[in-house]
């Protein structure tokens, strides 16, 4: 979709949510519970640093291998905005976990419908997840070679 960026960044979003039904691994975020006891309070404590350090190199290092994998001078915009859709799920729970008003209340709820209830432990979660990726290059590549 390189000449429809706003549809690419809707199209992220989706696909967050699409890919979310599937299970995996989640890394831990020790100054973070979304839990169902945790209340709708934020408690920041020293492991918050880790946390938004690992927050923030895992975001760069998906946009920049997004922009790496698929971005040509036509599209690194699109790339870009459906990289950043793609991630903005997540940090819209933090935004309902430190305001939990609407539209925040029913985008989480529906963020709990769509995640999977199933959770894979580290080993075959992460194996799982870098399988799907590999799948997800491929056929990437695969539609690449056909549209040129």
């Amino acid at each position: 979709m390189p000449s429809h960026p706003a549809l690419a960044f809707i199209s992220g979003i989706a696909s967050h949510y699409a890919i979310d039904a599937i299970p995996h691994w989640d890394y831990p975020l020790r100054s973070i519970s979304f839990g169902s006891s945790s209340g709708s309070a934020f408690t920041p404590s020293l492991w918050i640093f880790r946390d938004v350090g690992l927050i923030a190199f895992d975001a760069c290092l998906g946009l920049a291998v997004a922009l790496w994998l698929y971005a040509e001078p036509a599209s690194t915009d699109a790339v870009l905005l459906g990289a950043l859709g793609g991630m903005l799920p997540d940090p819209l729970q933090l935004a309902h976990k430190l305001f939990p008003r609407e539209p925040l209340r029913t985008l989480q709820r529906f963020h709990v419908l769509m995640h999977s209830k199933r959770k894979l432990d580290w080993p075959i979660g992460v194996a799982s997840q870098l399988s799907f990726i590999g799948l997800v290059v491929a056929v990437a590549a695969a539609l690449h070679a056909i549209a040129t």
